[in-house]
């Protein structure tokens, strides 16, 4: 297991996401819990992080497993290559006074032949560690291997994947090879044409480097594959890749498109039908519902009481905007002029059909200020549902009113809590026995399937 994350970082980081959802889930479900709000909403945002991450994490171990599985038979054959009086180094069966025996002869070159090609000899399969200075030093196991053709392969591995990929920018360092007009990325390899004619090809997969030389960009394709090793699908070598059928690459990749397509449905579905849910509430069980323009006069009727907000009549019918304009002064500090308003208001449409009133929030904030320097005007707004919001501020400074002139204050202050813009709301629509039903988009009749 160690290993598995060592050669793939994502699954930490995916961990780590996890981790980091669940603590702040629970620290603003503490918080909207003491304020006696609903947890629904923190169960539908946990619902939804599981949902992107989730699949990640997924992928993350289906590609650490698949290297895992290809790379283990890769490191055995290394290993076997590289075990103390190997046939790499025959002085040391010499001073041992012994020939090395038939098996371990056959056993070395099959490995040799899984990595690097039937052609390959075990016995000119060297150490790569002290070829190439500072580039292989840390590699776990490193052979290089000339083959007859005058082709060469340098294997090496290493204990993570974020070491082996510094072993490959500092192999083309030290080489030279990187102040060649070659072309490519640490994901897709790199492919350069040497000074003496041939190609290079230099790869970083996992925790492994592999480095192939050839006559031409098809000689290390064909390599490549004789040493069972993947081709990447954008590598920069010339050439046609070998048969899909037989790397593997047509399958999952296809797979992967329609997880990808299911899974952003999923993602659609949930978000926009958890978020109604999350803030639905349901008419007072027993209480008959009561016709639309009784409702509408006790919405209306809102207005009578101690609230902050504002109700008036849309532009269409069975339609009310609640407006609170919880924010706006003017004032002087450090001989700037500056502005600001807080606008919240929520979008009340009335469906006598179903007994609903769908909601929608909509916010604005403005900023402004002028003065030495020149002006800033900054403003941004949002649609959808706030479940939650608590916001406190207090700004500084010589207070305006609203003909510019100075006012015996100090200091400008505003709190702003929708909890108490939405209770009385929804108070009232409830006790109608109507449904208030929040939504993030009121769009046509024909997506409310989604919507709602």
């Amino acid at each position: 297991m160690l290993q598995l994350i060592r050669t793939n970082p994502g699954i930490i980081i995916s961990f780590a996401l996890l981790g980091g959802g669940v603590v702040v889930c629970a620290l603003v479900g503490f918080i909207m819990a003491r304020s006696g709000a609903s947890l629904r909403p923190i169960f539908w945002f946990g619902g939804l992080f599981v949902l992107i991450v989730g699949p990640q994490l997924v992928g993350h171990l289906y590609l650490g497993l698949r290297a895992t599985r290809t790379e283990t038979p890769r490191t055995a054959a290394l290993e076997q290559l590289a075990t103390p009086g190997d046939v790499t180094d025959p002085s040391r069966s010499q001073d041992r006074g012994a020939a090395v025996s038939q098996t371990s002869l056959s056993n070395a070159n099959t490995a040799a032949h899984s990595l690097f090609g039937p052609d390959a000899d075990a016995q000119l399969i060297l150490d790569a560690r002290p070829l190439f200075g500072e580039a292989f030093a840390t590699a776990e196991l490193a052979r290089f291997a000339s083959l007859p053709n005058g082709e060469t392969v340098l294997l090496a591995r290493f204990r993570g994947s974020s070491a082996a990929e510094k072993a490959w920018v500092n192999f083309l360092r030290v080489s030279g090879l990187n102040q060649l007009d070659g072309t490519g990325d640490s994901q897709r390899g790199y492919a350069v044409t040497r000074p003496v004619g041939d190609r290079t090809f230099v790869l970083h997969f996992g925790n492994m480097v592999g480095v192939w030389t050839g006559k031409d960009d098809d000689a290390i394709r064909q390599r490549m594959t004789a040493g069972g090793f993947e081709i990447p699908r954008r590598a920069p070598l010339a050439g046609t890749s070998p048969d899909t059928a037989k790397t593997g690459h047509t399958v999952p990749v296809a797979l992967a498109t329609a997880f990808l397509v299911v899974n952003l449905f999923v993602v659609v579905f949930y978000f926009f039908k958890g978020a109604a849910w999350a803030g639905t509430s349901r008419a007072e069980p027993g209480v008959t519902p009561i016709a639309a323009t009784d409702l509408a006069a006790r919405l209306e009727a809102v207005n009578a009481l101690d609230v902050p907000f504002h109700i008036e009549r849309g532009v269409v019918p069975n339609e009310f905007l609640a407006t609170w304009r919880y924010a706006d002064a003017k004032w002087i500090d450090l001989a700037r002029v500056r502005g600001l308003k807080r606008i919240s208001r929520i979008r009340l449409t009335l469906d006598e059909a179903r007994g609903t009133v769908r909601a929608t929030d909509y916010l604005a904030d403005y900023d402004w200020s002028a003065g030495h320097g020149g002006a800033n005007i900054e403003w941004k707004a949002g649609v959808g549902i706030v479940f939650f919001q608590v916001e406190h501020r207090r700004v500084l400074g010589l207070q305006l009113d609203e003909q510019g002139r100075f006012k015996p204050e100090l200091s400008y202050a505003y709190t702003f809590n929708v909890q108490e813009m939405k209770s009385p709301l929804i108070e009232a629509v409830t006790r109608a026995g109507w449904n208030w039903r929040p939504t993030l988009w009121q769009g046509p009749a024909a997506l409310r399937w989604l919507t709602e």
